[in-house]
């Protein structure tokens, strides 16, 4: 299954009337613009930890059931923000799963909506579900949609992690208004990882902009491999997932020092 795919799903799912079941009850609390942001601004890359219930590639990960222990492991080890899948057909998730994430009182940092967006009605969902944030990938959207996407995010006083893996997708995200760029170390459509992807575009992205690498992190020795490139935060999920302690695992990759680098 590759992204094209799971894109052409998601936009057939959405191509008609629908009704947001999940977003029926609305938000619980009002959005706090720039939470997401802050969270991620601190002067050590910011953990944001994520909440997967399977992959296409490596099956199932975690019971929804645990979401909420999981969740509250993560900030206990001191996660900065937790992703959840809003996702259910390919990762398990759903926007109900983000909705009782986000609004347990013990998940006490941001939460972030993460699914394939094609259509700005995501958004509006993600927002009623109560997230601070949704994953915008540039490569599934052109650019009068990915503005767009961008732009009411913002507008709804919730951030927009904007997801890349080329330089060609940087500069649209730049061109779009992203504050928070995103680069991913996976490759969507083969899904071979390659780290060095992170320390090869960071140069792209100016001073000011927020940057969070994504994918293939396994543990300190990677955040402090993208701590040295000036990393704002490191997106990480299945290593989490399959620790038998994910609180010691958030702990063990808390608290990396971010060095300044040239842009």
């Amino acid at each position: 299954m590759h992204l094209d795919d799971i894109i052409a799903a998601k936009r057939a799912a959405w191509s008609g009337p629908r009704a947001a079941d999940a977003a029926a009850r609305g938000r619980l609390h009002p959005a706090e613009p720039g939470r997401f942001a802050a969270a991620l601004g601190g002067p050590d890359v910011s953990v944001i930890a994520e909440i997967k219930p399977k992959s296409p590639s490596k099956g199932r990960l975690l019971d929804p059931e645990r979401a909420v222990p999981t969740a509250r492991a993560y900030v206990a080890g001191g996660a900065r923000a937790v992703s959840v899948l809003g996702d259910t057909p390919y990762f398990g998730g759903s926007p109900e799963l983000v909705r009782t994430v986000a609004e347990h009182p013990d998940v006490t940092v941001p939460v972030l909506f993460k699914d394939f967006l094609v259509d700005t009605r995501q958004v509006r969902l993600a927002h009623d579900c109560g997230a601070d944030a949704v994953l915008v990938i540039v490569r599934a959207v052109d650019d009068a949609l990915l503005k767009d996407l961008v732009q009411t995010a913002h507008g709804l006083g919730i951030g927009a992690l904007v997801e890349t893996f080329s330089q060609e997708e940087v500069d649209r995200a730049l061109t779009a208004g992203a504050r928070i760029v995103g680069i991913n170390n996976r490759d969507l459509q083969t899904f071979a990882v390659d780290l060095d992807t992170s320390a090869r575009l960071r140069r792209d992205i100016p001073r000011g902009v927020l940057t969070v690498s994504e994918s293939g992190l396994a543990g300190r020795a990677d955040i402090e491999r993208i701590a040295a490139h000036g990393f704002d935060a490191a997106l990480i999920g299945e290593s989490l997932l399959s620790s038998p302690d994910p609180r010691a695992q958030v702990r063990s990759c808390a608290g990396v020092p971010i060095l300044e680098v040239a842009s």
